[in-house]
């Protein structure tokens, strides 16, 4: 298997996995069911 066949797959279950995460509420975050909610550590000033 090439790196690139391995990366896509992996790419791909995660998906797979985001995907149905969403559709059946199970998102793991408790404080946010929205992804967009999410705060990337780079977008902030200070520490959280």
């Amino acid at each position: 298997m090439k790196d690139n066949d391995h990366i896509e797959r992996h790419l791909e279950l995660c998906q797979r996995i985001f995907e149905r995460l969403l559709a059946d509420g199970t998102w793991p975050w408790a404080d946010s069911q929205n992804p967009e909610d999410l705060v990337e550590s780079k977008d902030t000033q200070t520490d959280l």
